[in-house]
């Protein structure tokens, strides 16, 4: 047993270096990029890495709609929201004082207009193709125009990276620079899945409770990329980025993951099981957007009040056996022996699957 569990710290450290040196080579290549195409650093973060680091929730939400728990799907895009805005957030503070000056009042207002839509179709409607086409169209529309307003007098002094990949995306963005993006969004991805995985058997050998893995080690595995992403743009300064990569994975989720799942099949969700996280979900928006339009300064020691908001969230959710009664749903209604969590990892359920 003692051998099993020094190969899963072992995998457990290889997979958070390949998520931090992955974020690391990302977010070099992009800003790279962004400064020989004369692009902001909100538009870097909001369209490269806002998309990149939204892949696994794009790959779990349509495994999820194919496996036909939609439960799973809409609360994976739920639970990503907040801890975008909370999590991420937060651990990026824990660098340094950090202050958005690029992102216009446009972004904010679409970022909190697409959640008040969301929210309206979750309690008023149900989630099908129709919508799944006008989130898609409306997803394309804020793309397009987000292109179109990043202009080249938003970037400033940007001194290039001096390693040799970034020099290389500089100098050849198509030939290159995607090329190196792409392969490091591929080594982020896989480290997450390493980490959550290897993380998930240290606790299963250890006999910790499937409820409390789900809510803590899933949880925080899945914002890996967000969370490694932004704490190396905190490193060199790039706020613009940071806001942009949460904004752009929101955005993501909400738009173009949501959306493309909602072509598949009608989302039928038990709102029960959902509501509190819709309800702390609407109060982190809202705090986002009022901040994000008073200008306001975040500083370094609000870092802690955010990572501890987030784990009374998780604790709340914890105590009140959330995700026991939910996997208990989808088993029960769904008739499946187990749960597919984020990066397509499956979770046994014996005790659940003696009840059904």
């Amino acid at each position: 047993m003692s051998l099993s569990i020094a190969n899963q710290f072992l995998i457990l450290f290889f997979g958070l270096f390949l998520v931090i040196k992955g974020a690391d080579i990302l977010l070099s290549s992009a800003i790279s990029i962004g400064i020989k195409l004369k692009v902001s650093d909100f538009f870097i973060g909001l369209i490269v890495i806002g998309f990149g680091t939204s892949l696994s929730e794009l790959l779990v939400s349509l495994k999820a709609v194919l496996e036909n728990s939609t439960d799973l799907s809409i609360g994976n895009i739920i639970g990503s929201n907040i801890s975008n805005v909370i999590l991420v957030l937060g651990f990026a503070l824990s660098i340094s004082n950090l202050q958005f000056k690029n992102i216009k009042k446009f972004d904010i207002y679409f970022h909190l207009f697409i959640h008040i839509v969301f929210i309206t179709i979750f309690f008023f409607y149900t989630f099908n193709m129709i919508f799944g086409i006008i989130f898609i169209l409306t997803f394309l529309f804020y793309l397009l125009k987000s292109i179109k307003n990043s202009s080249s007098n938003e970037v400033g002094n940007i001194e290039l990276e001096k390693d040799k990949l970034s020099k290389l995306s500089y100098g050849n963005p198509i030939k290159f620079g995607v090329p190196i993006i792409f392969v490091s969004i591929i080594i982020t991805l896989l480290g997450a899945k390493l980490t959550v995985s290897s993380a998930l058997n240290i606790s299963y050998i250890l006999n910790i409770a499937d409820s409390f893995l789900g809510l803590s080690i899933i949880a925080i595995g899945t914002s890996l990329p967000e969370i490694a992403t932004s704490i190396r743009a905190a490193k060199r300064k790039k706020s613009d980025i940071i806001i942009g990569n949460i904004v752009g994975s929101n955005i993501y989720n909400l738009l173009l993951i949501l959306g493309t799942s909602s072509l598949f099949e009608n989302f039928g969700y038990n709102k029960n099981f959902l509501i509190s996280e819709v309800f702390f979900l609407v109060v982190c928006i809202l705090l986002l957007t009022i901040l994000l339009i008073n200008n306001f300064k975040f500083k370094r020691n609000y870092s802690y009040i955010l990572i501890f908001l987030y784990f009374g969230y998780l604790y709340n959710l914890y105590n009140s056996n959330f995700w026991v009664l939910h996997v208990f749903h989808l088993i029960h209604s769904q008739k499946i022996g187990a749960l597919s969590i984020n990066f397509g990892i499956i979770i046994k359920c014996p005790q659940i699957n003696q009840i059904t």
